[in-house]
C-alpha cells in the first residue's frame, strides 16, 4: 500500500516538472525532502535529495529535448535507501546501488515521455478533426486527459520500479559490511560528479577540470562530515 501511495503522490509532483505549473517541487531535493518527512526520516530524505540533485541539475528538458527523468528516479532511490540502509549500517551501499538503479529507471522514464509526446500528437490530430466538425467543446478536456495519461504512465513506472526495488534491495544487506566500506568512495565519486557537472552549467569549455575539480571539493566535502 505504502509503494502505491508513494506513485500516486510522486506522479502528483512530477507534473511539476514540465506539464504543468513548474514551481520546482519535482527538483530532487524537495522530492527527497517530502519523501524523507513520509518515510520518517527527514534528515536522511534531505542527504539523499542533496547528491541527486548534484546528480541531475544539469539535465534540463527544455524544448523538444529527450532526458533522463531525473525526478522518477529521485523517488525510487530515495524510497530505497530510506528503506533498507540499516540504520546507517549498509547506507553507502545502499545509496551507491540505489543511484545506479535510479540511473536504470531514469532513461526508462526518458523514453515513456517520448512515448507520452507520441500520445499528445494524436490527441492533437484529434483536435484539429473535431473542431473541423464544429465540436470546439473538445478543447475543455483535452488538456485534462493529456495531463491523466501522463499522471498514470509515470504513477505505474514508480510503483512497479518500488515493488521490484522491494524484491532486489534486501539482499544487500545480506553483504558482507566491508561491501559499504568500499562503496564510501563510490559516494565520493557521486559526490565529486556531482560538483563536476553544476560546475559545468557555467563554462562552455571543456568540462574535464571540473570535473577532477569535483572531485576533489567532494572529497573534501565527504571527509568532514564522514571522516
Amino acid at each position: 500500500m505504502e509503494n502505491i501511495l508513494i506513485g500516486l503522490f510522486g506522479s502528483l509532483i512530477i507534473l511539476d516538472t514540465t506539464v504543468i505549473f513548474q514551481f520546482l517541487l519535482s527538483q530532487p531535493l524537495i522530492t527527497c525532502s517530502i519523501l524523507g518527512w513520509f518515510l520518517g526520516d527527514l534528515q536522511l530524505g534531505i542527504q539523499i535529495g542533496f547528491y541527486l540533485q548534484l546528480l541531475w541539475l544539469s539535465s534540463i528538458p527544455v524544448g523538444g529535448a529527450v532526458v533522463p527523468e531525473g525526478n522518477v528516479a529521485a523517488i525510487v532511490t530515495g524510497a530505497m535507501v530510506l528503506r533498507y540502509h540499516m540504520d546507517h549500517t549498509y547506507l553507502n551501499l545502499v545509496l551507491v546501488a540505489a543511484i545506479l538503479y535510479g540511473l536504470a529507471i531514469s532513461y526508462i522514464g526518458g523514453q515513456l515521455v517520448v512515448a507520452y509526446r507520441k500520445i499528445n500528437v494524436r490527441l492533437l490530430n484529434t483536435v484539429y478533426q473535431e473542431i473541423e466538425r464544429g465540436h470546439i467543446s473538445v478543447l475543455n478536456f483535452i488538456p485534462f486527459v493529456s495531463i491523466l495519461i501522463h499522471y498514470i504512465m509515470m504513477s505505474i513506472l514508480i510503483i512497479t520500479m518500488l515493488y521490484l526495488g522491494d524484491i532486489i534491495f534486501p539482499y544487500l544487506n545480506k553483504l558482507p559490511l566491508t561491501w559499504d566500506i568500499y562503496c564510501r568512495y563510490g559516494v565520493i565519486g557521486i559526490l565529486g560528479i556531482g560538483a563536476g557537472m553544476v560546475l559545468t552549467l557555467y563554462q562552455k569549455q571543456d568540462a574535464t577540470r571540473y570535473l577532477v575539480f569535483g572531485f576533489v571539493i567532494g572529497a573534501l566535502v565527504f571527509y568532514i562530515f564522514y571522516g
